[in-house]
Order: C-alpha cells, then structure tokens, then sequence
C-alpha cells in the first residue's frame, strides 16, 4: 500500500526501544495501512541491541535537542512561536504559571516549543503521543502553544504512577486516548467527565500474526529434555522475578528439577544474582540478559513453559498486559502469570492458561507443579491461548482501530 505524505507526528520518549517492540511493530503496520508518520523521540536510544525491523521504518526520525544543541536551537523556536502565536504562546505562559509547574513541566514546555515550531515547518496536522507522562505532556504543551489536536496511548506506569489531575487535565484536552486493557479504561474514565470517558479507547496491542506462525506443542517440544521455565521481561521488581526464583527453590525441595532462563536486564539484576547465589541455584538458573525478538522466538519454541508473576509495586507501578504473554501465548507456551492490571483480559485461569494471586510463592509454586506434571494439561492450555491470541490481538485489526481514529482526528 502507498504511503500517504507525512501528516501524524509520533512523539515517543525513546525511539528505538528493545522493551517497547509493539509500538515499532504498531509503526510498521499503520505504514502499511497508508498511514504517513514523523517521528519524534524526546531522548535518543541508549540501547546496543536494536530490533532488526527498525530498519523497514520509512518515516523520518527526529530527536528533540539536548545540550548545546538545545541551547542553540530552543529559545529560536520560542521566539518563532511568540512571533507567530503571540496571544497562545503568552496564554500558555500564563495558565502553566498560575498552576505552579514544577521543574519537569518547564522542561516539557521547552521541548514542546521547540517540536511546536518543527510541526507547524513540516505541517502536520496531528500529533499522537506514546505514554500519558512526560510524552503526553509535551503533546499538551504543543496543542496550547499551537492549536494543533492531539491524542496519546496510555500503558501502565505511567497511568498509575502518574497525578490523577494531571491524567484528566491531558484526557480533556486530548482528542482521543488509546489505552491497552479494559483494566486502565475503566481507571481512566472513573478520573473524568462522561464526554472525555466516551473518547477513551481500548486498543490491544497487537502481535504480528504473519511472523509468528503455527504453534508448537509444548509436550513434544520439551520431550526428553529436563523442563525449561522461561520469564522475558525487564529486570524490575514488577515482574515479580524474586518470588519466580523462590518458586524454583520450592520446586526443587519438592523434588522438582527445572531450568529457568531469565530475558532481560534491569535495575535490580544484582539483586537476583544475589538471591540464585543465596538459593544455591547457579546451576538452574540463568540470566540471559536483553535479546531481540528474532532470538525470543526460538527461546519460545523449545521452552515448556513460561511465567511471569507481575506484581504491583508500593508505588504503584504495574504491567498492563505484557507482550511476552501474548507472544508466548501464540506460539504455544502455556503460560502462568498474576491476577494483575489487564492481565486476567488475556489469561482466562484454566482455559487459556494458569492464574494465580500476586506475591504468592507457594500458589506460584503449586502452578508451575501442576503444568510440569501434566502434558495435557499444558497442550490444552496452548492451544486455548493460542486461539484467545488470534482472535484477540491481531496487529493488522487492532492498528486499523487505531488508523481511523488517527485519520479522523488529522482530517
């Protein structure tokens, strides 16, 4: 399909982003539905393993200025707007004034003057943010300086992290809001208005069907060889990885052997090295650290099982419905994760895969037991989940939902 000329901006925090594939893949698919983006990251990727599909991106890349560079070019495009815009520019001034900003909105405001100013350049006429933090924010500052609409997809943390007044003032002004479980609309509109709660979306993310293809089963799969418990996912405490490790040390008590390999890296993997070391479970469990998609897929196919027990943390932050679930899901894994956030949306405990509550490292034990002892069990599961997934989170469904709300709202 052809792609329109450029007319919806992407703002992201950081783009590319290893843990934040769906949006790439949700980039890729609106390119291939017509759909001409910009994008805007606000930082610049730190990460050295880069997903292989960055490069079928077509939209231009553009990084918002740091250091010198924003010294030079910041207070240009200030002055650019205040010229151009002067009752909305000292309006915004005034209204951001009068609520007392802290720190962080002053540095949203200057990036949104300088992004105000390249948008209106390249004349885009919608502006569509990723995260309902600091993204949503600098959208917000853009659409008061400029007029111009925007909307923004919310995740987790940085709904349940962030002000509620905060979330309603952005939701108010927002054209629309995309959300990715029923769980967080349902939070989302308790903050708001029924006329803002009507233009709150839920919208999966969606899995690329076409690359992950027929399951396989789980039993013959894992035939022969000691069980392999795999977890993907950012090494922070809302994984829940300490309790999944103690799970393991239970396990073995109980007579259990099981290998449990860990994707990901993460603030806290000192932490959990300190803890295999502890359990004496050098042998049992390793730390992979952070591995693209391209080599998950192969992890996913010869594991015989997968579990993510997510927790929320005392400060709030959770997963919505992680991707590893549902890309696990699909290709066959039976799955074992928490009742948390959206997560009961995607697992349905006892048919599409096994639920068990937070912080509960016997229940979490007695679940991994129940799939290592039972191959049946573990194919009906499979092949439950692998359905739920199809019917569910297709990426060309899901991002077509979104299309037309982008094409509505950039009309």
């Amino acid at each position: 399909m052809t792609v329109a000329q450029p007319n919806v901006a992407y703002l992201l925090k950081r783009f590319p982003r290893l843990s934040e594939t769906f949006i790439l893949h949700e980039i890729l698919e609106l390119e291939r539905q017509g759909v001409g983006l910009r994008l805007y990251s606000i930082m610049d990727s730190a990460e050295t393993i880069v997903h292989a599909d960055v490069r079928r991106v077509r939209a231009s890349v553009s990084y918002l200025p740091s250091g010198k560079r924003a010294w030079h070019e910041v207070p240009k495009a200030h002055l650019a707007l205040l010229k151009r815009h002067p009752g909305r520019y000292l309006g915004t001034v005034a209204y951001n004034l009068w609520h007392r900003p802290r720190r962080t909105a002053l540095k949203h405001f200057l990036r949104a003057g300088w992004l105000a100013h390249e948008l209106e350049a390249a004349g885009v006429t919608h502006l569509h943010a990723h995260f309902a933090h600091g993204p949503a924010s600098v959208a917000r500052f853009v659409s008061q300086l400029t007029g111009l609409p925007y909307s923004f997809t919310a995740h987790a943390k940085d709904i349940y992290t962030s002000p509620p007044a905060s979330l309603a003032n952005k939701m108010d002004a927002a054209r629309f809001v995309v959300t990715c479980t029923e769980y967080n609309a349902q939070y989302l509109a308790g903050l708001v208005a029924p006329g803002t709660a009507e233009r709150i979306h839920r919208i999966y993310h969606g899995l690329d069907l076409r690359k992950f293809g027929a399951p396989t089963h789980p039993a013959e799969a894992a035939a022969g060889d000691m069980p392999t418990i795999l977890a993907v996912g950012r090494l922070v405490e809302k994984k829940g990885f300490s309790y999944l490790i103690d799970a393991l040390a239970l396990l073995r008590r109980r007579g259990y052997e099981a290998n449990l390999q860990i994707v990901g890296d993460g603030d806290i993997r000192g932490a959990l090295v300190q803890q295999i070391e502890a359990a004496g479970l050098q042998d049992r469990v390793t730390l992979l650290g952070p591995r693209p998609q391209e080599d998950l897929l192969d992890m996913y196919r010869h594991a015989t099982l997968f579990a993510l027990p997510c927790i929320v943390t005392d400060n709030g932050d959770r997963d919505g419905i992680p991707n590893v679930l549902v890309e696990a899901m699909r290709l066959g894994l039976p799955v074992v994760s928490t009742r948390v956030s959206g997560i009961p949306e995607l697992i349905i405990d006892g048919d599409t895969g096994l639920l068990v509550p937070p912080r509960d490292t016997r229940a979490l034990t007695d679940a991994l037991a129940r799939l290592l002892d039972d191959p049946h069990l573990r194919g009906r599961l499979a092949a439950g989940a692998a359905r739920h997934v199809l019917h569910e989170f297709d990426l060309v469904d899901n991002a077509a939902r979104l299309r037309e709300l982008l094409d509505g709202a950039a009309a």
